[in-house]
């Protein structure tokens, strides 16, 4: 297979099982220097930060604010549909496109992660690698230190707890806990903060 169509199956949606030595380095090791850069910008700097973002990325936008601490596997497989503030040391296994959604918070060291590995430990030494893309739907909340694993589709509005470890898809508008996930409960207009208790 050539490096060119290995690339279409890394940036593709269908996942893959492939050695990861075959993957050409010199892509992944130019994102990597950047990710470096951009942990070492100024906070105030934002007009450099925004400049390496859009090298960084597979599809930018200026309404997505990263703290530092941020960690890519290749940044070019991570796409933001909209708006997103991702908190300090988040991570993202990007060896398949992960796509975030438009209003999205992501807490402190959370990960997600396309990459996963066989269980046999001589395939593992050889180099094969499971890889799965992670969908991420509008307006999701993802609590700290939460993961979310490779083929996970997380729908619209929903809300992660802090620590959650997610390995299936998640419904539109629920509440998920725990480990392995699971669901605590749907978003309803009664989870509302009444307006006379919003003191400024």
């Amino acid at each position: 297979m050539t490096p060119s169509e290995i690339m279409q199956l890394v940036t593709g949606m269908k996942g893959y099982i492939g050695d990861v030595t075959k993957i050409p380095f010199d892509r992944v090791q130019h994102g990597r220097d950047l990710v470096w850069e951009y942990n070492r910008t100024r906070p105030s700097d934002t007009r450099r930060q925004q400049e390496l973002l859009r090298q960084i990325l597979g599809t930018y936008n200026e309404k997505v604010i990263i703290q530092p601490g941020i960690a890519f596997d290749y940044g070019f497989n991570t796409h933001f549909r909209g708006s997103a503030f991702l908190n300090f040391g988040v991570t993202i296994l990007d060896t398949s496109p992960v796509i975030i959604g438009d209003h999205c918070f992501i807490a402190p060291q959370v990960t997600l992660s396309c990459a996963s590995h066989p269980i046999d430990a001589e395939q593992r030494a050889e180099g094969i690698e499971l890889s799965q893309p992670i969908n991420i739907g509008d307006d999701v909340w993802i609590g700290a230190n939460a993961t979310i694993c490779g083929g996970v589709h997380v729908g619209d509005g929903v809300v992660i707890g802090a620590g959650a470890v997610v390995l299936h898809d998640i419904p539109s508008h629920t509440v998920v806990a725990g480990v392995p996930a699971r669901k605590i409960r749907d978003i309803t207009p009664d989870a509302r903060i009444p307006e006379q208790n919003i003191e400024f």
